[in-house]
């Protein structure tokens, strides 16, 4: 259980540097670094499948969509909705939005609770009522105060469970989806650079960033790694309580590193919003708590 806390923290931890990295990347679009990023990292996701031993995973998708043709529109739709998600990471950080996009983070977990009650009649807690009134006073006293809502936030928070409910829908959970929606926005990427990237921009991009581009996709992989290990030897309960770690160290980063601030304006409705994550945290860590005293009695 040590050793999957600490992967799941350093994974978090990797996340956060790749948050920060379109900043070592400049001035290459979004666009560019987004397609360097999946074209580094995909050989990687690979060489991951191969030391996990997981291929045979891979072969029963392969053999699913020759039995099924029309799961290829679905898995097609699944890498659009993920591609959006990357690229709002790195237009985020490197715009001036980082702090906007980690809001978007924080509530991830709550629109995921919601999302359960509405499509799939899971029964709310106490606890995550309390956040969802919570969380949802905070939006309303944004948009009060503000007139709008951050898009980047919302896209976030509502397109991921989107994206959730539609592997889970197609039945690609684990490696198997992350290989699926990987290749295909590796094969958009790769036909955008055949297309719209001379020989000579390549050469010029890898000349100047010689170690930025390599590691990119390095980082992308190892982060991945550490996250699909930590899942398999952490409880559930645990892995969903460390999942808060990412969204905290990407607001340090907007902070410290960005140097983005939180406005007098936005100080209570996002205050409520990061409470509302707070108590979702809570009932995590007391169901592990009773978790532990139940094996204990055991």
């Amino acid at each position: 259980m040590i050793k999957g806390v600490a992967l799941s923290i350093l994974a978090s931890c990797l996340f956060g540097l790749l948050y920060y990295y379109p900043v070592l990347l400049q001035p290459l679009s979004v666009v560019d670094i987004f397609c360097w990023r999946l074209l580094t990292s995909f050989p990687a996701i690979i060489v991951l499948i191969l030391i996990e031993k997981q291929w045979s995973s891979i072969s029963a998708l392969f053999i699913r969509i020759k039995d099924q043709p029309f799961l290829l529109v679905g898995l097609l739709f699944s890498s659009f909705l993920l591609t959006i998600q990357m690229l709002i990471f790195i237009w985020a950080p490197i715009n001036g939005h980082g702090l906007s996009a980690s809001l978007g983070y924080f509530l991830l977990p709550l629109s995921m609770v919601v999302f359960g009650q509405i499509f799939y009649k899971e029964r709310l807690s106490i606890f995550q009522k309390i956040a969802v009134l919570l969380a949802s006073i905070g939006v309303i006293l944004e948009i009060y105060i503000t007139g709008a809502f951050s898009w980047e936030t919302a896209v976030i928070a509502l397109g991921y469970p989107i994206y959730f409910m539609t592997r889970r829908k197609l039945q690609i959970e684990g490696i198997a989806g992350t290989f699926s929606d990987f290749f295909f926005i590796f094969i958009g990427c790769l036909i955008y650079f055949l297309l719209h990237y001379p020989c000579n921009q390549i050469i010029s991009d890898l000349s100047h960033f010689h170690i930025f581009i390599p590691m990119l996709g390095i980082i992308t992989a190892i982060a991945f790694a550490m996250y699909f290990v930590a899942r398999r030897l952490l409880p559930l309960g645990l892995f969903g309580l460390l999942g808060y770690v990412e969204p905290v160290l990407l607001t340090i980063v907007s902070v410290l590193f960005l140097h983005e601030s939180v406005s007098s304006e936005h100080i209570v409705s996002y205050g409520l919003i990061w409470l509302s994550v707070c108590v979702l945290a809570l009932e995590g860590i007391l169901y592990l708590l009773r978790a532990v005293r139940r094996k204990r009695l055991k």
